[in-house]
């Protein structure tokens, strides 16, 4: 009598997968190479920590923004389900819309090509086409896994991002304790005076910093597959968002001791010439072992959230009804996972994602901070809700989160106007279709 009905999901996933699908998701290629970026822009290392810690603390307020929303709406779809009903379906939509076929599928399909690039380290010169067939494969994988069953997928994420974990853990512990390091690396901490060129070099960085926080809503997708929703995606949010700060920190901390700031900044593969340094020639191979568990964890990842987006647009009647269908065995949103590995294959295969992929940023991070004012809305329309959870510092951390947020789609806007044109675009293409589906 207790048997899952064959059309609904299931709840399998518990803390420990909320934990890991947070910091596999955030944890990505981001912490092996931007850190580089920011030491060109900032030549001390005190400077390069802040703009860590201020990116880490953004976001923090931003998690424990939607950890009250989660905690209120334990349903699958995450920021769907909190735009839908604070603002209105039309907004959960455009979310879905650009989450699903823009951002995640872009993302997938980078990330497949960067898998396969990185396993050349053991087959040099590999033809390009062949990184595309291995790449294909690998979204085939991830696909087949997450519709197997979410219980699958959730020991797959805690495999993965365990291994990532890690090989981070041990570059960071070598670099320490080998020997190969000097105090004198950290040096000068802070610049001798603030300047323009450093506030300069702070928003820019900030941009690069952000980039590699990103995957932090990708937990509130599966809430509907989570056991005790209501304490486990918040605890999930929060814990894992403090745990990324934290390592990277000790990441930064750990290449600036090893690495003197010019030839950090130059480093087009940072983690890598660490490893070299500190490890020897293990030490190449342990970074592209520990890059291959990152992506392959944090696609896998992609292809695990995702398709929830459209499950509940669908389940919402804003996507065509299909796509809201469940196994019958395996109890997952199957032709939503299916769906997005087919696109995402295609984008490999056409090389499109990544004209894709450099379009998402403005529309994602417009609705994470559309996603934050949603919690001030439902105050308003729901004060009588359950709250398990309440948001620290409300509202003033939510309102620093948009703010910053704001700031930041400004600057995108005005030093990257094209491509933030072509991505409201996007979305405002997809509105022909919401209105076929819904008013038909």
């Amino acid at each position: 009598m207790n048997a899952p009905s064959p059309q609904r999901l299931i709840r399998s996933l518990g803390l420990r997968e909320g934990i890991a699908i947070q910091m596999g998701m955030i944890i990505g290629s981001g912490i092996f190479i931007v850190p580089a970026t920011v030491a060109g822009h900032l030549g001390s290392l005190g400077p390069m920590l802040l703009v860590w810690a201020l990116g880490g603390v953004m976001v923090l307020f931003g998690a424990l923004t939607l950890a009250e929303l989660s905690s209120v709406l334990p349903e699958t779809g995450g920021p769907y389900v909190y735009l839908d009903k604070s603002f209105g379906r039309v907004w959960g939509f455009l979310f879905s819309w650009n989450h699903f076929f823009i951002n995640t599928a872009g993302s997938v399909a980078a990330l497949a090509v960067a898998f396969a690039t990185y396993l050349g380290f053991w087959a040099p010169g590999m033809a390009p086409w062949k990184i595309r067939i291995i790449a294909v494969a690998a979204i085939v994988l991830v696909t087949a896994i997450n519709v197997r069953g979410v219980r699958l997928g959730g020991w797959v994420m805690d495999a993965f991002t365990a291994a990532k974990l890690i090989a981070l853990g041990g570059l960071i512990l070598a670099a320490f304790f080998s020997g190969k390091g000097s105090a004198a690396n950290l040096q000068p901490m802070w610049p001798d005076h603030w300047t323009h060129s450093l506030t300069t070099g702070l928003g820019l960085s900030m941009i690069s910093v952000l980039w590699a926080y990103d995957g932090w809503t990708t937990v509130t997708l599966t809430a509907g597959e989570m056991k005790s929703p209501r304490r486990n995606v918040p605890l999930s949010l929060v814990l894992g968002t403090i745990a990324v700060i934290v390592i990277y920190l000790a990441a930064n901390v750990a290449y600036a001791y090893v690495l003197p700031r010019p030839r950090m900044a130059a480093s087009p593969r940072v983690a890598a010439d660490v490893a070299g340094m500190v490890l020897g020639r293990f030490g190449a191979a342990f970074v592209i072992a520990g890059i291959l568990c990152s992506t392959f964890g944090t696609m896998h990842g992609c292809v695990l959230g995702g398709p929830r987006c459209l499950y509940a647009a669908a389940e919402g009647g804003a996507f065509p009804k299909a796509f809201s269908g469940v196994h019958k065995r395996f109890h997952t949103p199957a032709l939503a996972i299916v769906t997005l590995g087919v696109w995402g294959g295609i984008l490999t295969l056409s090389g499109t994602y990544e004209q894709i992929t450099s379009y998402v940023v403005f529309g994602s991070w417009a609705f994470y901070a559309l996603t934050a004012l949603a919690v001030i809305a439902l105050r308003r329309k729901m004060p009588d809700a359950p709250r398990p959870y309440r948001a620290w510092g409300y509202p003033y951390a939510t309102l620093v989160f948009v703010a910053v947020v704001g700031w930041f789609l400004y600057n995108t806007l005005v030093h990257d106007t094209r491509n933030a044109a072509i991505g409201i675009g996007l979305l405002l293409v997809s509105l022909p279709c919401y209105y076929y589906w819904t008013l038909k």
